[in-house]
């Protein structure tokens, strides 16, 4: 037996290679949270990106800004927003468009540095949304009988190679139609001679011993299959590494063996997680067999990469092992009641703790969901899972949060099926050993990047050596000037600004008394894709067509009480007319309301999509959320007057639905006047809740759009967080007829934890007696990961 040592030897280039790597190309991680797993068209999904460097995932300080990305089923970018991430954190949302069809969609998250490293090391979760408007019938057999019968099989020998006379054991991973793990048994054939039997996990994977002998062909049977496969031919010579990782033992066992003929007399061992090379030593092969014991304690938690290599550092052998430390962070939740009544305030008290028991300062983010009205998958990606397992390994891992999860408790023999089959791809021992790191070829972002051309507003040809001009005044006013190349391009980088209607672009000629014509870059150059979408079967489950039609009922209820009762909705009628033209610049006969925002000329509005687009973060104490045709508005201060808690809306002083808003192009509008509290007593009882008035061009030839060229818009900015809409009820107020059937109750993406270790959340109750499901993820400044998932109201059937 010979014990491991982290003293330097004669690894020492290697060692170098990596700690080069950790120091001038830190990886960088993404991980997103979202409010749930499942979504319908028109909803919106809540997230919070954690952004994490280097190999102890240390809230990273290096990029500042996150792409998240939906990515529809043919491959196609379907939506785009930038998060700011100064210090590793960031929430956001993306609003889904009723016209979405159903199917799988990919949700996806990077910074501009890890391009370097390949779309591979991108975030990637598969999404699963469902266009309630047809609700087809659920399965009438489980989703695993779908497939045709084909099965794709592989099989993975213990540390690389099968080798003639060695006892070596094999992993395999079998496949189905569907993309996903299936579980199949067979037998392994010598001939008509059966050598030994296999049965796989529900996972489609598992293991089985071989000892090959010289001469001789395996065959694989797989029972229910008219298949049969070749086992990987074994080398004649070589050696053989197996590991013995038992979760009893504070040391992993390493066993080389070699064969007879073999040449190979030395070998050296190196052992690292995540570039952090934790042990390493040399070890005398004459005997043609070597036990080596490693100390766990020397590897933090995380895969650990244990490989053989000859003495002039080519890998032999390779092994993927799981060290567990069980160094989470202790996550308590406990609400105040242990059940509630419809409507009644939810108290729960948070509480954060390491290790040792001591009080931990972290970030989480917080989602309390209807379990009864989502399907729920409990070995979901966590940031524990995705940290730690799916960010090291090759493709994608199913069922990710299995391989964590307390109540599977064949979890770690799982696990260790899992790391014999699907590679690691981090920086390669090949890189280390060349002592060459490749340049990047991607910066390091710490803001936005505006690019585009000058031109002579004369000849329209480009001008170079002259000035660019960057104004921002939102969130904080910051100007900038640069000079035009030889083609008249221009760059502004590391620009950090949110509202684009806030930035202006402005270029000048040589004399610097003429204006430039200006033209700003809004091309998209987003990676390519390589991650795999799964194929969509269009029949729900059982599960997801209760979702469907919950779902529909939650639309049906917001059409109901989002119309106006005294407003009659007439058939479609055209009128044909000559059109008076009347300078009409705004309201007539109500005044200016509490605020307004003008419209016209403005091409960063003007550019919106629908016109309730015009006011979201734009006015202060009113929420606007929805998409498509379902829109919802609060104005803040809502009167119990009558029932409806929605404002009066107007089109050129003219009560409308809010329906009819979406016929309205938003160039169309010439500005929006808002009226809230006592400035919408003008109205008397009509403007309880708030009045939206939206006045049009009616003075201005469609046709006479303002010149752009001194001004264009430029790129969107950083994403507006909107706040997640959460009512509250007060127990002074009349009982309101809207039925509160909401999926997702609540979600705090910044849950901060005091010195103390504690925080605290407040919401309220739907109408709806239901079990629900609260997930609590994060992270501390030290990079410890925390998940907690907690029930209220009654127990969770399994």
């Amino acid at each position: 037996m010979i014990s491991f040592s982290s003293a330097k030897d004669p690894l020492e280039e290697i060692i170098a290679g990596f700690q080069r790597y950790i120091s001038e190309q830190p990886q960088e991680k993404v991980y997103l949270h979202t409010d749930r797993q499942t979504y319908a068209a028109g909803e919106t999904i809540w997230l919070k990106a954690y952004l994490t460097a280097g190999p102890f995932h240390i809230p990273s300080s290096l990029s500042s800004t996150v792409y998240v990305e939906l990515i529809g089923s043919e491959g196609e970018l379907i939506q785009q927003q930038k998060l700011f991430t100064p210090d590793g954190f960031a929430s956001g949302q993306l609003e889904l468009s009723d016209s979405l069809p159903s199917g799988n969609y990919l949700l996806r998250a990077y910074t501009n540095w890890m391009r370097n490293s390949g779309e591979e090391y991108f975030f990637h979760r598969p999404l699963k949304i469902w266009n309630s408007q047809v609700i087809p019938e659920p399965f009438t057999t489980p989703e695993t009988e779908l497939a045709t019968g084909k099965v794709d099989i592989q099989f993975f020998p213990e540390g690389g190679n099968l080798v003639q006379g060695i006892l070596s054991k094999v992993a395999f991973k079998a496949i189905g139609e569907n993309g996903l793990g299936k579980a199949v048994k067979g037998k392994i054939l010598e001939g008509d001679a059966v050598i030994t039997e296999f049965e796989s996990n529900s996972l489609g994977m598992g293991v089985f011993p071989l000892l090959p002998e010289k001469g001789k062909t395996y065959q694989v049977h797989l029972e229910g299959y008219k298949m049969d496969l070749d086992l990987p031919a074994a080398l004649e010579s070589g050696l053989v590494m197996s590991v013995n990782n038992s979760g009893k033992s504070e040391d992993i066992v390493v066993k080389i063996q070699s064969s007879e003929n073999s040449q190979i007399s030395k070998i050296s061992l190196l052992a690292q997680t995540r570039g952090l090379v934790c042990a390493s030593s040399r070890a005398d092969l004459a005997n043609r067999v070597v036990f080596v014991r490693i100390p766990k304690k020397a590897f933090p938690t995380g895969i650990a990469q244990i490989t053989a290599l000859d003495e002039n550092g080519i890998p032999l052998a390779e092994r993927l092992v799981f060290i567990d430390h069980q160094d989470q962070l202790s996550l308590s939740a406990v609400p105040d009641k242990s059940n509630y009544a419809p409507r009644e305030p939810v108290r729960i008290d948070i509480t954060a703790k390491d290790k040792t028991g001591q009080p931990v300062v972290a970030n989480f983010s917080l989602s309390v969901f209807d379990k009864s009205q989502v399907p729920f998958d409990e070995d979901h990606e966590t940031i524990q899972s995705n940290l730690l397992l799916s960010s090291e390994l090759q493709g994608q891992i199913e069922k990710p949060g299995y391989y964590f999860n307390p109540e599977n408790p064949d979890r770690e023999v799982a696990l260790d099926y899992l790391l014999l089959t699907q590679g690691w791809r981090k920086f390669s021992l090949k890189k280390a050993l060349s002592g060459e790191l490749p340049k990047p070829a991607y910066r390091i972002e710490k803001g936005l990047t505006i690019s585009g051309q000058l031109t002579d507003p004369k000849t329209n040809k480009p001008i170079a050596s002259s000035t660019a001009s960057f104004l921002s005044l939102f969130p904080v006013s910051e100007s900038r000037t640069t000079s035009s190349d030889a083609e008249g391009k221009f760059e502004f980088e590391d620009l950090i600004y949110f509202d684009s209607a806030e930035v202006m672009i402005q270029g000048k000629l040589k004399n610097g008394k003429s204006t430039a014509t200006v033209s700003a870059d809004h091309t998209r150059r987003t990676p390519t894709l390589r991650y795999p979408i799964l194929p969509f079967f269009s029949t729900p489950t059982v599960l997801e067509r209760e979702f469907l039609i919950k779902s529909m009922e939650r639309k049906n209820i917001s059409r109901a009480f989002d119309f106006d009762e005294d407003l009659i909705a007439l058939e479609v009628v055209e009128v044909t007319g000559t059109k008076i033209i009347d300078q009409y610049t705004g309201p007539r006969i109500y005044g200016g309301g509490s605020a307004k925002i003008t419209v016209a000329d403005n091409p960063a509005l003007e550019n919106l999509q629908h016109p309730l687009d015009l006011v979201k973060g734009r006015v202060a104490g009113v929420q606007v959320w929805g998409s498509g045709d379902i829109w919802s508005i609060l104005i803040q201060g809502v009167s119990s007057i009558n029932s409806s808690v929605e404002p009066l809306i107007m089109v050129d002083d003219i009560p409308v639905p809010i329906e009819g808003l979406s016929s309205i192009p938003v160039l169309e509008i010439e500005s929006v006047s808002v009226w809230k509290g006592p400035d919408a007593a003008i109205f008397g009882s009509r403007g309880a809740n708030g009045v939206l008035g939206f006045y049009t061009k009616r003075g201005k030839a469609q046709s006479s759009t303002p010149n752009q060229s001194d001004h264009p818009p430029v790129p969107s900015g950083y994403q507006i967080e909107k706040e997640f809409y959460s009512p509250k009820y007060e127990a002074k107020e009349p009982p309101q007829p809207r039925p509160d059937q909401r999926v997702t109750l609540f979600w705090a993406p910044d849950v901060q934890t005091d010195s103390t270790g504690r925080a605290t959340v407040l919401f309220y109750n739907h109408d709806l007696e239901s079990v629900l499901r609260g997930e609590l993820e994060g992270i501390s400044w030290k990079g410890e990961v925390g998940v907690l998932r907690f029930q209220i109201g009654g127990k969770i059937e399994r």
